[in-house]
């Protein structure tokens, strides 16, 4: 069972992936350095999917814990962002520098180190603009279908820069299809 969300997790990274290089291409389509430019990374994206060794890991119940981890980042960011006006950029990096300093704060708790990575992803959800989101319901739930993307990716493409990113890309993505699809 492990396996299929690992697979499901592989083909949905690489999903996000392809469909945001395809969405530039679609966009610039008249420009010939950015369809080289696009045909080269897709190149190289898929060599070294092919060519990545993953590692096995056995998922644990306390995984779950990052879902409510991932929400809280997601919640915090778009709080300062649209609420109070800061903008997307500052609110994730407040959000990521909170997140980063709590296990120092907090020495004695085990389970705060935990916490950093979902935050910072879920600060990623929580940088959707207002236009795309209908409120916090929509970042909940982005950030829900994130967390679980994240925990079924957490044994895939480590060491690869812009997990996180496209996780939350991944999961806002996959709301907006599903949101738009039962509107």
């Amino acid at each position: 069972m492990i396996r299929i969300f690992r697979v499901i997790a592989f083909f949905l990274f690489i999903g996000c992936h392809l469909a945001f290089l395809l969405s530039i291409l679609f966009e610039k389509i008249n420009n010939v350095w950015l369809i080289a430019g696009i045909m080269i990374s897709t190149a190289l994206i898929t060599y070294a999917y092919y060519h990545k060794n993953t590692q096995e890991e056995a998922h644990f119940l306390d995984d779950l814990q990052d879902i409510i981890y991932v929400s809280l980042g997601a919640l915090l960011t778009y709080f300062i962002s649209v609420d109070l006006k800061f903008g997307a950029v500052i609110a994730a990096g407040f959000t990521g520098t909170l997140a980063s300093y709590l296990p120092a704060i907090f020495k004695k708790a085990a389970w705060i180190k935990r916490v950093p990575v979902p935050a910072y992803c879920g600060a990623f959800v929580g940088m959707t603009a207002p236009a795309v989101s209908s409120g916090y319901t929509f970042i909940i739930f982005s950030a829900f279908l994130t967390g679980a993307l994240f925990i079924t990716a957490k044994n895939v493409f480590n060491g690869f820069g812009g997990k996180l990113g496209t996780i939350a890309f991944g999961g806002v993505a996959l709301s907006s299809l599903i949101v738009y699809l039962l509107l």
